[in-house]
Protein backbone atom coordinates (compact mmCIF):
# COMPACT_ATOMS: atom_id res chain seq x y z
CA UNK A 1 0.00 0.00 0.00
CA UNK A 2 1.54 3.29 -1.23
CA UNK A 3 1.27 6.87 0.23
CA UNK A 4 -1.28 7.91 -2.31
CA UNK A 5 -3.70 5.08 -1.66
CA UNK A 6 -7.38 5.95 -1.03
CA UNK A 7 -7.73 3.13 1.54
CA UNK A 8 -7.68 4.13 5.15
CA UNK A 9 -5.03 2.46 7.33
CA UNK A 10 -6.26 -0.46 9.40
CA UNK A 11 -4.96 -1.33 12.88
CA UNK A 12 -2.73 -4.44 13.11
CA UNK A 13 -4.51 -7.52 14.42
CA UNK A 14 -3.50 -8.76 17.83
CA UNK A 15 -1.01 -11.68 17.81
CA UNK A 16 -2.52 -15.12 17.83
CA UNK A 17 -1.94 -17.58 20.64
CA UNK A 18 0.65 -19.36 18.51
CA UNK A 19 2.87 -16.27 18.27
CA UNK A 20 2.21 -14.77 21.71
CA UNK A 21 5.38 -14.26 23.77
CA UNK A 22 5.50 -15.96 27.18
CA UNK A 23 4.76 -13.85 30.15
CA UNK A 24 7.24 -14.09 33.01
CA UNK A 25 5.81 -15.69 36.12
CA UNK A 26 6.84 -13.02 38.52
CA UNK A 27 4.53 -14.34 41.17
CA UNK A 28 5.88 -17.99 41.32
CA UNK A 29 8.83 -19.44 43.27
CA UNK A 30 12.33 -18.79 41.88
CA UNK A 31 13.69 -21.56 39.61
CA UNK A 32 16.82 -23.60 40.45
CA UNK A 33 19.85 -22.88 38.33
CA UNK A 34 22.50 -25.65 37.92
CA UNK A 35 26.11 -24.67 37.26
CA UNK A 36 29.31 -26.87 36.98
CA UNK A 37 31.19 -26.78 40.32
CA UNK A 38 34.82 -25.81 40.58
CA UNK A 39 37.18 -28.92 40.69
CA UNK A 40 38.15 -30.17 44.18
CA UNK A 41 41.86 -29.59 43.88
CA UNK A 42 42.56 -30.76 47.41
CA UNK A 43 40.85 -34.13 46.78
CA UNK A 44 42.75 -34.56 43.50
CA UNK A 45 46.04 -33.94 45.28
CA UNK A 46 45.15 -36.50 47.94
CA UNK A 47 44.28 -39.11 45.26
CA UNK A 48 47.55 -38.50 43.42
CA UNK A 49 49.47 -38.69 46.68
CA UNK A 50 47.84 -41.99 47.68
CA UNK A 51 48.44 -43.44 44.19
CA UNK A 52 52.09 -42.44 44.26
CA UNK A 53 52.52 -43.91 47.73
CA UNK A 54 50.95 -47.21 46.65
CA UNK A 55 53.10 -47.31 43.51
CA UNK A 56 56.19 -46.55 45.57
CA UNK A 57 55.37 -49.24 48.10
CA UNK A 58 54.81 -51.77 45.29
CA UNK A 59 58.09 -50.79 43.63
CA UNK A 60 60.00 -51.10 46.89
CA UNK A 61 58.28 -54.44 47.62
CA UNK A 62 59.23 -55.66 44.14
CA UNK A 63 62.83 -54.66 44.67
CA UNK A 64 62.87 -56.35 48.08
CA UNK A 65 61.31 -59.55 46.68
CA UNK A 66 63.77 -59.58 43.78
CA UNK A 67 66.71 -58.96 46.11
CA UNK A 68 65.44 -61.70 48.43
CA UNK A 69 65.11 -64.08 45.47
CA UNK A 70 68.62 -63.26 44.30
CA UNK A 71 69.92 -63.84 47.82
CA UNK A 72 68.01 -67.07 48.44
CA UNK A 73 68.76 -68.46 44.98
CA UNK A 74 72.47 -68.03 45.66
CA UNK A 75 72.58 -69.62 49.10
CA UNK A 76 74.42 -72.95 49.39
CA UNK A 77 71.20 -74.82 50.24
CA UNK A 78 69.35 -73.52 47.20
CA UNK A 79 72.32 -74.02 44.87
CA UNK A 80 72.86 -77.60 46.07
CA UNK A 81 69.17 -78.49 45.75
CA UNK A 82 68.94 -76.92 42.28
CA UNK A 83 72.08 -78.74 41.13
CA UNK A 84 70.62 -82.14 42.12
CA UNK A 85 67.31 -81.29 40.46
CA UNK A 86 69.13 -80.30 37.27
CA UNK A 87 71.19 -83.50 37.42
CA UNK A 88 68.03 -85.62 37.70
CA UNK A 89 66.35 -83.72 34.85
CA UNK A 90 69.46 -83.74 32.65
CA UNK A 91 69.28 -85.59 29.34
CA UNK A 92 72.99 -86.35 29.44
CA UNK A 93 76.21 -85.87 31.38
CA UNK A 94 79.80 -86.45 30.36
CA UNK A 95 83.11 -85.73 32.00
CA UNK A 96 86.41 -86.96 33.33
CA UNK A 97 87.39 -89.19 36.24
CA UNK A 98 90.49 -88.72 38.39
CA UNK A 99 91.38 -91.26 41.09
CA UNK A 100 94.19 -90.43 43.50
CA UNK A 101 95.76 -92.48 46.27
CA UNK A 102 99.02 -92.49 48.16
CA UNK A 103 99.37 -96.10 47.03
CA UNK A 104 98.88 -95.31 43.34
CA UNK A 105 101.92 -95.98 41.17
CA UNK A 106 101.32 -92.95 38.96
CA UNK A 107 99.67 -90.78 41.61
CA UNK A 108 96.51 -90.30 39.54
CA UNK A 109 94.49 -92.73 37.44
CA UNK A 110 92.38 -90.95 34.84
CA UNK A 111 89.26 -91.93 32.98
CA UNK A 112 86.02 -90.58 31.57
CA UNK A 113 82.29 -91.24 31.68
CA UNK A 114 79.25 -90.67 29.49
CA UNK A 115 75.61 -90.98 30.60
CA UNK A 116 72.58 -89.98 28.56
CA UNK A 117 68.94 -90.79 27.83
CA UNK A 118 67.71 -92.01 24.47
CA UNK A 119 66.57 -88.95 22.44
CA UNK A 120 63.50 -90.95 21.30
CA UNK A 121 62.66 -92.47 24.70
CA UNK A 122 63.48 -90.69 27.98
CA UNK A 123 62.97 -93.93 29.93
CA UNK A 124 65.93 -95.62 28.23
CA UNK A 125 69.45 -94.63 29.27
CA UNK A 126 73.06 -95.63 28.86
CA UNK A 127 76.18 -95.31 31.01
CA UNK A 128 79.75 -95.81 29.78
CA UNK A 129 82.79 -95.68 32.08
CA UNK A 130 86.41 -95.83 30.94
CA UNK A 131 89.20 -96.04 33.52
CA UNK A 132 92.93 -96.15 32.93
CA UNK A 133 95.07 -95.34 29.94
CA UNK A 134 96.55 -97.45 27.13
CA UNK A 135 97.60 -100.88 28.51
CA UNK A 136 95.58 -100.33 31.69
CA UNK A 137 92.36 -99.09 30.10
CA UNK A 138 89.19 -100.96 31.09
CA UNK A 139 85.71 -100.01 29.88
CA UNK A 140 82.12 -100.96 30.55
CA UNK A 141 78.87 -99.91 28.91
CA UNK A 142 75.49 -100.43 30.58
CA UNK A 143 72.26 -99.60 28.72
CA UNK A 144 69.20 -99.63 30.97
CA UNK A 145 65.61 -100.25 29.90
CA UNK A 146 62.49 -99.97 32.08
CA UNK A 147 62.30 -103.77 32.28
CA UNK A 148 65.90 -104.96 31.94
CA UNK A 149 69.61 -104.16 32.09
CA UNK A 150 72.63 -105.05 29.98
CA UNK A 151 76.39 -104.83 30.42
CA UNK A 152 79.32 -105.13 28.02
CA UNK A 153 82.98 -104.91 29.03
CA UNK A 154 86.16 -104.20 27.09
CA UNK A 155 89.81 -104.44 28.10
CA UNK A 156 89.32 -106.89 30.98
CA UNK A 157 92.73 -108.30 30.15
CA UNK A 158 94.17 -104.95 31.25
CA UNK A 159 92.59 -105.04 34.69
CA UNK A 160 95.76 -106.39 36.31
CA UNK A 161 97.76 -103.35 35.18
CA UNK A 162 94.92 -101.05 36.20
CA UNK A 163 94.81 -102.53 39.72
CA UNK A 164 98.58 -102.09 40.05
CA UNK A 165 98.41 -98.48 38.81
CA UNK A 166 95.75 -97.76 41.43
CA UNK A 167 97.90 -99.29 44.17
CA UNK A 168 95.86 -102.46 44.60
CA UNK A 169 96.93 -106.07 45.03
CA UNK A 170 97.00 -107.78 41.63
CA UNK A 171 98.69 -111.00 42.76
CA UNK A 172 95.63 -113.11 41.90
CA UNK A 173 95.52 -111.69 38.37
CA UNK A 174 97.98 -114.08 36.77
CA UNK A 175 98.42 -114.09 32.96
CA UNK A 176 96.16 -117.14 32.77
CA UNK A 177 93.44 -115.48 34.82
CA UNK A 178 93.68 -112.34 32.73
CA UNK A 179 93.18 -114.42 29.59
CA UNK A 180 90.07 -115.93 31.20
CA UNK A 181 88.78 -112.46 32.02
CA UNK A 182 89.50 -111.10 28.55
CA UNK A 183 87.32 -113.87 27.10
CA UNK A 184 84.34 -112.01 28.57
CA UNK A 185 85.03 -108.91 26.46
CA UNK A 186 82.53 -107.82 23.85
CA UNK A 187 79.70 -110.04 25.07
CA UNK A 188 76.40 -108.63 26.30
CA UNK A 189 75.20 -109.89 29.68
CA UNK A 190 71.94 -109.30 31.53
CA UNK A 191 71.48 -109.58 35.30
CA UNK A 192 68.11 -110.98 36.40
CA UNK A 193 66.52 -112.15 39.64
CA UNK A 194 67.38 -115.74 38.68
CA UNK A 195 71.05 -114.78 38.32
CA UNK A 196 71.05 -113.22 41.78
CA UNK A 197 69.53 -116.38 43.21
CA UNK A 198 72.07 -118.56 41.39
CA UNK A 199 75.12 -116.72 42.75
CA UNK A 200 73.70 -116.09 46.22
CA UNK A 201 76.24 -118.51 47.71
CA UNK A 202 79.18 -116.41 46.53
CA UNK A 203 77.51 -113.02 46.78
CA UNK A 204 75.37 -113.25 49.93
CA UNK A 205 73.74 -109.88 49.49
CA UNK A 206 70.04 -110.12 50.18
CA UNK A 207 69.43 -106.41 49.55
CA UNK A 208 69.86 -106.78 45.79
CA UNK A 209 67.04 -108.94 44.45
CA UNK A 210 67.44 -108.40 40.68
CA UNK A 211 69.35 -106.38 38.14
CA UNK A 212 68.68 -102.63 38.20
CA UNK A 213 66.52 -101.03 35.52
CA UNK A 214 65.97 -97.46 34.38
CA UNK A 215 62.59 -97.53 36.15
CA UNK A 216 64.35 -98.35 39.42
CA UNK A 217 66.75 -95.43 39.04
CA UNK A 218 63.91 -93.06 38.15
CA UNK A 219 62.12 -94.04 41.36
CA UNK A 220 65.29 -93.53 43.41
CA UNK A 221 65.83 -90.11 41.84
CA UNK A 222 62.29 -88.99 42.68
CA UNK A 223 62.58 -90.31 46.22
CA UNK A 224 65.79 -88.36 46.71
CA UNK A 225 64.12 -85.14 45.53
CA UNK A 226 61.46 -85.77 48.18
CA UNK A 227 64.09 -86.47 50.87
CA UNK A 228 67.28 -84.59 49.87
CA UNK A 229 69.70 -85.83 52.50
CA UNK A 230 72.76 -84.03 51.14
CA UNK A 231 73.09 -80.69 52.92
CA UNK A 232 75.69 -77.87 52.84
CA UNK A 233 78.16 -78.02 55.71
CA UNK A 234 80.58 -75.27 54.72
CA UNK A 235 80.95 -72.72 51.94
CA UNK A 236 84.39 -71.83 50.59
CA UNK A 237 85.48 -69.08 48.24
CA UNK A 238 84.24 -69.36 44.69
CA UNK A 239 86.53 -71.06 42.19
CA UNK A 240 86.65 -71.34 38.42
CA UNK A 241 86.25 -74.86 36.99
CA UNK A 242 87.11 -74.96 33.28
CA UNK A 243 86.71 -71.18 33.25
CA UNK A 244 83.24 -71.23 34.85
CA UNK A 245 82.62 -69.35 38.12
CA UNK A 246 81.47 -71.97 40.63
CA UNK A 247 80.33 -72.06 44.25
CA UNK A 248 82.48 -74.42 46.32
CA UNK A 249 80.59 -76.31 49.04
CA UNK A 250 81.49 -79.03 51.49
CA UNK A 251 78.53 -81.42 51.72
CA UNK A 252 77.31 -83.39 54.73
CA UNK A 253 74.60 -86.03 55.12
CA UNK A 254 71.48 -85.29 57.12
CA UNK A 255 70.91 -88.55 59.00
CA UNK A 256 67.22 -87.90 59.60
CA UNK A 257 66.52 -87.22 55.91
CA UNK A 258 68.67 -90.20 54.89
CA UNK A 259 66.60 -92.38 57.21
CA UNK A 260 63.39 -90.99 55.66
CA UNK A 261 64.80 -91.67 52.18
CA UNK A 262 65.68 -95.28 53.05
CA UNK A 263 62.29 -95.84 54.66
CA UNK A 264 60.67 -94.55 51.47
CA UNK A 265 62.80 -96.92 49.40
CA UNK A 266 61.67 -99.77 51.62
CA UNK A 267 57.99 -98.75 51.31
CA UNK A 268 58.16 -98.28 47.54
CA UNK A 269 59.20 -101.91 46.97
CA UNK A 270 61.59 -101.16 44.15
CA UNK A 271 61.91 -104.26 41.99
CA UNK A 272 65.66 -104.75 42.31
CA UNK A 273 66.13 -103.46 45.84
CA UNK A 274 64.71 -104.77 49.10
CA UNK A 275 65.49 -103.10 52.41
CA UNK A 276 64.67 -104.17 55.96
CA UNK A 277 64.86 -102.06 59.10
CA UNK A 278 68.11 -103.85 59.95
CA UNK A 279 69.55 -102.91 56.55
CA UNK A 280 68.60 -99.28 57.11
CA UNK A 281 70.33 -99.18 60.50
CA UNK A 282 73.42 -100.83 59.02
CA UNK A 283 73.60 -98.18 56.28
CA UNK A 284 73.05 -95.30 58.70
CA UNK A 285 75.93 -96.47 60.92
CA UNK A 286 78.26 -97.56 58.13
CA UNK A 287 81.92 -96.52 58.68
CA UNK A 288 82.19 -95.97 54.92
CA UNK A 289 79.38 -93.43 55.09
CA UNK A 290 80.77 -91.59 58.11
CA UNK A 291 84.34 -91.71 56.85
CA UNK A 292 83.69 -90.23 53.40
CA UNK A 293 83.73 -86.48 52.75
CA UNK A 294 82.14 -84.80 49.76
CA UNK A 295 82.80 -81.47 48.07
CA UNK A 296 80.97 -80.00 45.10
CA UNK A 297 81.46 -77.08 42.72
CA UNK A 298 78.24 -75.64 41.27
CA UNK A 299 78.15 -73.23 38.31
CA UNK A 300 76.77 -69.84 39.31
CA UNK A 301 75.31 -69.31 35.84
CA UNK A 302 72.99 -72.31 35.50
CA UNK A 303 73.26 -74.13 38.88
CA UNK A 304 74.66 -77.36 37.50
CA UNK A 305 77.46 -79.48 38.91
CA UNK A 306 80.87 -78.63 37.52
CA UNK A 307 82.77 -80.97 39.80
CA UNK A 308 82.18 -83.53 42.58
CA UNK A 309 84.96 -84.84 44.82
CA UNK A 310 84.70 -87.80 47.21
CA UNK A 311 87.48 -88.54 49.70
CA UNK A 312 87.92 -91.54 51.99
CA UNK A 313 91.18 -91.99 53.85
CA UNK A 314 93.99 -91.38 51.37
CA UNK A 315 91.75 -92.07 48.36
CA UNK A 316 90.12 -89.31 46.33
CA UNK A 317 87.72 -89.61 43.40
CA UNK A 318 86.98 -86.48 41.36
CA UNK A 319 84.32 -86.18 38.65
CA UNK A 320 84.48 -83.13 36.38
CA UNK A 321 81.38 -82.57 34.26
CA UNK A 322 81.31 -81.56 30.58
CA UNK A 323 77.61 -81.57 29.69
CA UNK A 324 78.08 -80.20 26.18
CA UNK A 325 79.95 -83.37 25.21
CA UNK A 326 77.04 -85.55 26.34
CA UNK A 327 74.60 -83.62 24.16
CA UNK A 328 76.81 -84.21 21.12
CA UNK A 329 77.02 -87.97 21.70
CA UNK A 330 73.40 -88.83 22.45
CA UNK A 331 71.98 -91.47 20.14
CA UNK A 332 69.24 -94.06 19.93
CA UNK A 333 69.88 -96.96 22.32
CA UNK A 334 69.10 -100.36 20.83
CA UNK A 335 68.31 -103.40 22.93
CA UNK A 336 71.25 -105.85 22.64
CA UNK A 337 70.58 -109.17 20.91
CA UNK A 338 71.49 -112.59 22.31
CA UNK A 339 72.45 -111.32 25.76
CA UNK A 340 73.69 -114.06 28.06
CA UNK A 341 72.98 -114.66 31.72
CA UNK A 342 75.33 -112.73 34.01
CA UNK A 343 75.51 -115.54 36.56
CA UNK A 344 78.34 -117.38 34.78
CA UNK A 345 80.64 -114.35 34.39
CA UNK A 346 79.95 -113.30 37.99
CA UNK A 347 80.96 -116.73 39.27
CA UNK A 348 84.04 -116.81 37.04
CA UNK A 349 85.14 -113.33 38.11
CA UNK A 350 84.61 -114.20 41.77
CA UNK A 351 86.75 -117.33 41.44
CA UNK A 352 89.57 -115.39 39.78
CA UNK A 353 89.59 -112.51 42.25
CA UNK A 354 89.46 -114.76 45.30
CA UNK A 355 92.03 -117.26 44.10
CA UNK A 356 95.02 -117.61 46.38
CA UNK A 357 98.28 -116.44 44.79
CA UNK A 358 100.58 -119.26 43.71
CA UNK A 359 103.46 -119.87 46.08
CA UNK A 360 106.98 -120.00 44.70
Amino acid sequence: MGPFSNNSPQPSPPPSNGTRLPTPDVEGAPQNIFAAPEPDREGLKKWLTVTLIIAGVMAVAGIVVFALYVYVSNTPSYMLGAAFQNLVASEGEAGTIAYQSNQSVHGTTNGDFLAYTDPTNPHVSSLTINLGQDASRVSTTAPLFPDSNYTQAAGLGNIGQLVQDMGGNASALTPDNLVRLSSLDGQWYSLTADDIQEVSTILPQHIVQAGPTSADFEQLEQLYLQHPFFTPAQQFNDERIDGIASMHIKVAIDSAKLSDFLQSVKATNIKSLRLTDTDIQTILHSPLLSGTTMEVWIARSDRTFEQIRLAHGDQTLTLTFKSEEAAAQRQTILRPNNAQSAAGPLRQTHDILTAKPATK
